[in-house]
């Protein structure tokens, strides 16, 4: 079994999955590294951060020569911006903002052929090495954020009509934190409230849940609260944190 097909397992039986974020840095030789820590996908993004579906292709080409499994974040739920990002090898999408049928009804029509979508045949990396045709949506993902009230009221609508198409549910806190009238504080009374809904509704629908992490705390924290996907950190954060720590040390040399 390979890793597209692990990870679909288990995504399939709500079994822990971990992942990371390409941001800011983009250059290969750094995920070579990073798949040393055995992650089960890495994450480019493509809403905040540097790539779009040109500067991404020479990342999704190194993982897939891996057999990293590889996500991008588009910056919204439209069918050129997703189908390009299949087109040139991603195995998934995020879809950020996620509050309607119609978004998720855009996002399967990018990401999947007919029937089922309306992706068109093309692009040089949409198929991997002796891939087949009838095989192709059975090692694809789709991970809608949700990140406002709005998300929430509607995602039992969204799973119930859509859920079959669904491999987590992924929740983007900031934006959330921001929604609810408490910016930034991804852990206020209201926050914690909202992210137990998120997740209780996932579970009263079998799917995987998951949360962006900052940090090895946070992780712990939402892990608890019954997250099983933990996407956790960007490069940004493990470049910044290496060098905090390494530079701090060095100006206590006297």
């Amino acid at each position: 079994m390979n890793k597209y097909e692990t990870l679909k397992k288990k995504f399939i039986n709500c079994e822990l999955v971990i992942g990371t974020t390409m941001a800011m840095i983009n250059n290969t030789l750094v995920l070579e590294r990073m798949n040393r820590a055995d992650l089960d996908f890495i994450l480019f993004d493509a809403e905040h951060g540097v790539f779009d579906a040109q500067n991404v292709i020479p990342s999704l080409q190194i993982c897939r020569l891996m057999g990293l499994p590889s996500f991008v974040r588009v910056q919204d739920s439209e069918y050129y911006l997703a189908a390009k990002l299949i087109d040139m090898g991603a195995d998934g999408i995020m879809i950020p903002r996620t509050e309607t049928l119609e978004q998720l009804r855009t996002a399967i029509d990018a990401l999947l052929f007919p029937p089922v979508g309306r992706k068109g045949m093309g692009g040089h990396g949409q198929f991997r090495p002796g891939e087949e045709f009838k095989n192709f949506a059975d090692t694809r993902f789709l991970l809608p954020q949700i990140e406002s009230p709005k998300g929430i009221e509607n995602l039992p609508a969204m799973l119930e009509e859509y859920g079959q198409y669904i491999d987590a549910v992924i929740i983007g806190p900031y934006d959330m934190s921001a929604m609810v009238g408490t910016p930034r504080n991804i852990v206020s009374d209201i926050m914690l409230e909202s992210i137990k809904k998120v997740f209780d509704i996932a579970k009263k629908y079998g799917k995987s849940v998951g949360i962006f992490c900052d940090d090895e705390n946070k992780a712990q924290l939402f892990r608890s609260m019954g997250a099983n996907v933990l996407w956790v950190a960007t490069d940004n954060n493990f470049f910044m944190r290496g060098y905090n720590d390494m530079m701090n040390r060095v100006m206590e040399i006297k």
